[in-house]
């Protein structure tokens, strides 16, 4: 039980005893909000407990769409928005472009879909492209961009479906669960200027062919971009930025030597979201 305040000491001195009461109050208040910022910025972010990691790739998992050509994996894709019972899924234009019609995507519960490919917006040159298909009974989860830029230093995660004859191969055959291949990193660099394709956000994530039209998202399961331009990329090294000038020689190299994805500013802007 606290010592009650004699009366005497209240009446005779009372901006004493507030101070008293207050000023401790105050000070703990103010450390308890300052002190993990403080942390964070000498010793960096905290890393992420067992628990947290595990949701994080549990959700991850959960906006990942396999997409397929023929039967066979062409490529990843991020179930982006929902309207009614029909889903919008986004990719890089590069994954469409390396099959033919008919497409299909396969959730993450293992259903299989036909897909729609919409028409691109008048104008745009960038990486990007965009499927729909129609779930009667039943509901998916939809990734959330993020709103705020992202930085060097950021860790973030990436999820796709690596193809037949990469270090990380799996069976290509749609399977009852389809689980994606995650890895994770941390951002190095963002692009002031993109490259060709609207490629900003580097990262020193280790993938394999396939990945490309996968999810990146940060520490909060917000999505922050779309891979698509692996480590020494096996179909493309980008040599024009989106301005039209040519990349020097120690961009190109740290374009050889970084995985690259589209920012969720331009997949907002592409999706008109």
């Amino acid at each position: 039980m606290p010592k009650p305040t004699p009366p005497d000491l209240i009446e005779s001195s009372p901006w004493q005893y507030w101070i008293a009461r207050v000023v401790p109050m105050l000070y703990i208040t103010t450390l308890t909000l300052l002190l993990p910022k403080i942390l964070t910025q000498f010793f960096g972010v905290p890393e992420l407990s067992a628990i947290q990691e595990q949701k994080l790739q549990q959700h991850l998992r959960s906006i990942s769409i396999k997409i397929l050509a023929d039967g066979e994996t062409i490529g990843a894709g991020v179930l982006l928005t929902k309207q009614q019972r029909v889903y919008t899924v986004i990719t890089n234009a590069h994954v469409i472009q390396s099959a033919s019609a008919p497409f299909q995507l396969q959730t993450p519960d293992g259903q299989i879909y036909a897909a729609a490919l919409v028409t691109p917006p008048i104008g745009q040159n960038r990486d990007l492209s965009l499927l729909r298909f129609q779930s009667l009974d039943r509901i998916y989860t939809i990734a959330k961009l993020a709103t705020a830029s992202s930085k060097s230093g950021d860790r973030v995660w990436s999820a796709g479906f690596p193809l037949k004859g990469t270090n990380q191969a799996l069976d290509d055959t749609p399977s009852p669960i389809s689980q994606p291949s995650i890895v994770s990193g941390q951002i190095v660099q963002i692009l002031p200027i993109a490259i060709a394709g609207g490629y900003s956000v580097g990262s020193d994530l280790t993938i394999e062919h396939g990945i490309s039209g996968g999810a990146l998202i940060d520490r909060s399961g917000k999505l922050v971009g779309l891979s698509g331009v692996q480590v020494k990329s096996l179909w493309t090294n980008p040599e024009i930025l989106e301005d039209g000038s040519k990349v020097d020689k120690i961009l190109h190299h740290q374009i050889k030597n970084s995985h690259w994805a589209i920012p969720s500013n331009f997949i907002k802007e592409f999706a008109r979201l």
